[in-house]
């Protein structure tokens, strides 16, 4: 894949970085696409969402039962161009998901995604052990 330092490159290196961690994640598109006769169809949804969401799996064991217990936690990442700002709705959502104990991250790079997330894809924040 050659990359040419633009925000779609970035976007794509850092979706299939967290597919090959084994994170469920999708593009959240936003925006509009033309229509064959003219005109647009926009998509409207909450301003700010981030250009990519996931879910990282986290295992616990549960006071008074045997079995660990998976639930989730919302990633939200958006991807920049190097220099390039968040805009006001873009921080207010990843400042929301980080309020709420998701993971809201702005990355310019996939090496900069792989920094920020190592702590959260350990082995044993995975709930896999190694035996």
């Amino acid at each position: 894949m050659r990359l040419r330092n633009r925000e779609s490159d970035v976007l794509s290196g850092c979706l299939q970085w967290l597919t090959l961690q084994g994170v469920w994640c999708w593009r959240q598109n936003q925006g509009a696409i033309p229509l064959p006769g003219g005109g647009f169809r926009r998509f409207v949804g909450l301003k700010g969402v981030s250009d990519i969401l996931g879910i990282l799996p986290q295992t616990v064991r549960v006071i008074e039962t045997a079995a660990p217990v998976t639930f989730g936690n919302l990633l939200a990442v958006e991807t920049k161009r190097p220099g390039e700002k968040l805009r006001a709705e873009q921080e207010e959502f990843l400042r929301q998901v980080n309020q709420r104990g998701g993971i809201g991250l702005c990355v310019c790079s996939v090496s900069e995604l792989a920094e920020k997330l190592e702590p959260y894809l350990r082995l044993e924040c995975r709930g896999v052990t190694n035996q």
